[in-house]
């Protein structure tokens, strides 16, 4: 099929479609052609002819005794199977090239590190604009890295592309016997990917916690590299290697680790509830002091959607009129002294 895109395909006939009503056609009729489409269906004689053609590219009309302009509907199963075969020989082509590029990348390695400086080289602190630059520096620093990792990844659920990654990193440096440790916010538990990457990344050793608390987004390596997000570019972060600075990032992470609940993958019904009395009484609490919603969501880890919705529930369990009323109840019934009820989780 040569260099053939399947981007390039029709489109698979979807419910109430007029690919979808040609085929239903076809699937009660002996034969399909134009003509019995235009009659049957009320179409144009154009319409009936393009989409014919697309079943046909699609495998699922067939012609008919030998004759090219009249059709009969096959097995979606069969048409799957003739359509994708050469695509899938395509797939498996590529992935065989891929594997083979990333071996031969990887037998580099033993001359890297043979040649690596016992001190890096470059400048203390380094601005990376680039998303693809800081995916390569965090590639970098990991294989680099001999002792220690600690992660804090504030704001709930991760992308799905993102974790798939940095599973695939994270377990090679595991397998090195590195120490590797992550805090989540709480609201990360709710997350089913999340979950399932924490149980791959546990399996191999790592230690991962969840706090209520906001903390700030970094990455740490061997206490000599930190890696932080740029104030004025999501996709950018700042490469840092001052050992004070550092050390300052280093401990602030240590001061939420400390407080920081374990994070098991398994789901647990009493656990689950325990988080969300704990997500409930911050948000009382940050309601209490006057945090608009988007301030909230952030220090939580969830969507302002999310956020409004769980406010709005609070609010209607205290019987408060105005977000200023909520505040004076929840101080005058002592709220933030006791658990708060989970019924918004």
């Amino acid at each position: 099929m040569g260099n053939s895109d399947i981007r390039d395909l029709p489109e698979v006939p979807q419910a109430g479609t007029l690919a979808n009503r040609v085929y239903e056609l076809a699937l009660h009729s002996d034969f399909v052609d134009a003509e019995v489409c235009v009659r049957e269906l009320g179409i144009t004689r154009e319409e009936a002819e393009r989409t014919v053609r697309d079943l046909v590219d699609l495998r699922l009309l067939l012609s008919a005794h030998g004759c090219r302009a009249t059709y009969v509907a096959v097995n979606p199963l069969s048409a799957s199977l003739q359509l994708l075969a050469p695509y899938d020989e395509q797939l498996r082509s590529r992935q065989n090239e891929l594997e083979q590029i990333r071996q031969q990348m990887h037998s580099l390695l033993p001359l890297y590190r043979a040649n690596l400086p016992e001190e890096q080289s470059g400048p203390e602190i380094q601005r990376i604009d680039d998303l693809d630059t800081v995916r390569g520096v965090l590639g970098q620093l990991a294989e680099q890295c001999r002792t220690e990792v600690i992660t804090s990844q504030p704001g709930g659920a991760r992308d799905v592309g993102v974790l798939r990654e940095a599973a695939r990193r994270d377990r090679e440096v595991l397998d090195r016997g590195v120490r590797m440790r992550t805090l989540y916010q709480h609201t990360a538990r709710f997350d089913q990917p999340t979950r399932e990457y924490v149980e791959r990344i546990s399996e191999g050793g790592a230690e991962v916690r969840t706090t209520t608390g906001g903390f700030q987004r970094a990455i740490v390596y061997d206490r000599s590299a930190a890696v932080i997000p740029l104030a004025d570019n999501s996709r950018g972060a700042l490469l840092v290697r001052d050992p004070d600075l550092v050390h300052f990032v280093a401990e602030a992470f240590e001061g939420s680790w400390d407080t920081a609940d374990p994070f098991r993958p398994t789901y647990d019904r009493d656990e689950i509830r325990l988080v969300s009395d704990t997500l409930n009484r911050s948000l009382l609490r940050m309601l209490a002091n006057g945090h608009d919603d988007k301030a909230i969501a952030r220090r939580l880890g969830i969507s302002p959607r999310t956020c409004q919705r769980r406010i709005s529930e609070l609010m209607h369990e205290l019987g408060a009129r105005t977000r200023l009323h909520a505040g004076v109840l929840i101080h005058q019934r002592g709220l933030l002294d006791e658990p708060v009820p989970a019924t918004a989780g």
